[in-house]
């Protein structure tokens, strides 16, 4: 009957047709949701009209819970079990009069059920239902009613208010397997992946537990209910089954892998887990199992990226690329590889630990604890004929001579080095011991690479010119920035994008390396054969309303 109350208000109004309130019950009958939701899901009546019009009919207020304090009061009177079940939002308590939001004004049932489970006078507003969504994830915290149902049985919640009883082990181990600490864990991996993030951060304190997301590169703290400290072992361990490690094991660290389906996608997770002073913090990685390798869409300009497609195709010679942890420099390489991946040539990679699987690329794990290093293994693989091979980073003077005499012998590599910028690079190999003329003679480029923040499209606005300086000279640039919106999470930026330095080993270079001269000396001399910096890049994707002015400063030295 509501479905067809509504639904008759907005044809009465003109707002649908006849077709369309068809349409939306048959949808609602299959889904079993608020026939509001059907019609807004369906495109034929936008939200915020919908809410006008029912706030008029049935004459309860709309409000915006955007803008609406909610009191730690309300939140701590009212059950999470009983919102989430309801999907209403507690805003405040008055003598024995609680105010609530609601998404549907039909649900007469609803009010009654809160006043005989909590004994409130009850009193609506309307809102919507992904608002209300959102407020409660806010304020209640990821998992919230996942939280009470396993406390309500009593299986966790330490005698002593501490996380380490030790007669709550048994049980933990045991809890790991159940349905709702599953379900839990489930949740905080759905999450991550609706709000785009790469990690998730676990972190035990001494009365607390902190979960993080790391969004476009940077960490955000996300809303928990405070009670989930007393199933952070129970987690843990869900996680450790998850991947197939030690349960029992809490004093060494341990990595492992695990895969989980979402919707229709297969996510790969890597879990490394640390054990510190109050319980074991767990990092999870999140790696989407089928990723687009493409150099174009990396952020190469078209003539960089013409001569990278002309280096990466010669038949000998080392591409090195340089930058801090998580600036992407794994992600270019594997677009580098793809792009050259075919029948007619093997490629071998070795990596600490393998990112992404690549189809028709050998790939290797290094293992120290056996003696199986970086090394090793590229004196292995040259046995098995490769043209092309990987090396995931030169870290001392024995993978890097051998990496270097390996592409004098005929074979393409391509590696990375730990340093700011590209001229760097060269110095780092020459103080790793490398002889001058063995660097200038198998390095054919060295890439620096960051990653910024991209603006987000919906909500990005000019805002003017800032004078910056250009290759030496003053020149003002246009500014654009994110307001924040839905879409972007009101963060004002969606996606990263690279930012490149790229330094060719040109006959002059040559000439530099073979006098041992500095890294400062060496990028002036590419700067003045026409190389752009990393500034100059950052400031030239500013100029383009792609990122931002703060971006370029977080990420470059300058």
């Amino acid at each position: 009957m509501g479905s067809k109350m509504i639904g008759e208000i907005l044809m009465d109004k003109g707002v649908i047709t006849k077709e369309q309130l068809d349409k939306a019950i048959s949808e609602q009958k299959r889904t079993g949701e608020f026939i509001g939701s059907c019609l807004i899901r369906l495109g034929y009546i936008d939200e915020k009209e919908l809410l006008f019009l029912l706030s008029e009919q049935f004459g309860i207020p709309y409000q915006d819970l955007k803008t609406t304090p909610i009191d730690d009061n309300v939140i701590n009177t009212i059950p999470a079990k009983y919102v989430w079940h309801y999907k209403f939002m507690p805003l405040k308590i008055k003598g024995n009069t609680l105010t609530i939001a609601i998404s549907n004004p039909l649900d007469i049932w609803l009010l009654e059920d809160i006043k005989l489970n909590l004994g409130y006078d009850v009193e609506c507003v309307l809102s919507s239902e992904r608002q209300i969504r959102e407020v409660l994830r806010k304020y209640y915290g990821i998992g919230a009613e996942t939280v009470e149902k396993i406390l309500e049985k009593e299986i966790l919640r330490p005698k002593t208010g501490l996380a380490k009883d030790i007669a709550a082990v048994e049980d933990i181990e045991r809890s790991a397997e159940d349905a709702s600490v599953i379900n839990l864990v489930n949740q905080i991996f759905s999450e991550a992946i609706n709000l785009r993030a790469t990690d998730v951060h676990i972190e035990p304190y001494r009365d607390s537990i902190k979960l993080r997301y790391r969004i476009d590169g940077l960490l955000y703290d996300t809303p928990i209910p405070p009670d989930l400290k007393y199933l952070h072992s129970a987690m843990v361990s869900r996680i450790k089954i998850m991947s197939s490690l030690d349960v029992v094991e809490r004093r060494l660290p341990q990595d492992g892998r695990a895969k989980i389906k979402v919707g229709n996608r297969e996510i790969d997770m890597r879990i490394s887990i640390l054990p510190s002073i109050y319980g074991e913090n767990v990092v999870i990685r999140i790696l989407p199992t089928q990723l687009l390798f493409d150099l174009k869409e990396l952020g190469f300009n078209p003539e960089d990226l013409q001569t990278l497609e002309t280096l990466i195709k010669k038949p000998h010679g080392i591409i090195f690329l340089t930058g801090p942890t998580g600036s992407g420099k794994t992600t270019t390489l594997y677009a580098c590889l793809s792009k050259i991946n075919s029948a007619e040539i093997k490629i071998i990679t070795i990596e600490d630990p393998i990112e992404y699987e690549l189809m028709g690329v050998t790939q290797i794990q290094v293992n120290p604890k056996v003696g199986f290093t970086f090394a090793n293994a590229l004196r292995g693989i040259l046995r098995h004929d490769p043209d092309v091979m990987m090396v995931g980073e030169v870290r001392d003077f024995e993978t890097a001579e051998l990496a270097i005499r390996t592409s004098l012998t005929g074979h393409l590599v391509f590696s990375t080095l730990h340093t700011n910028d590209a001229a760097s690079g060269i110095t780092r190999l020459l103080d790793m011991g490398i002889e001058p003329f063995l660097v200038a003679s198998s390095v054919e480029v060295f890439i620096a690479q960051r990653l910024v923040r991209v603006i987000c499209s919906k909500c990005k606005t000019e805002q003017g010119t800032q004078e910056i300086e250009l290759q030496g000279k003053k020149v003002n640039i246009k500014v654009y920035r994110g307001k924040g919106c839905e879409a972007c999470k009101h963060t004002g930026f969606q996606g990263r994008t690279a930012i490149y330095e790229i330094l060719f080993i040109t006959e002059e270079i040559r000439e530099l390396i073979l006098q041992k001269k500095s890294a400062v000396d060496i990028k002036k001399k590419a700067m003045s054969l026409g190389m752009s910096t990393l500034k100059d890049h950052g400031w030239e994707r500013v100029n383009q309303g792609i990122t931002t002015p703060e971006e370029v400063m977080r990420v470059v030295e300058l």
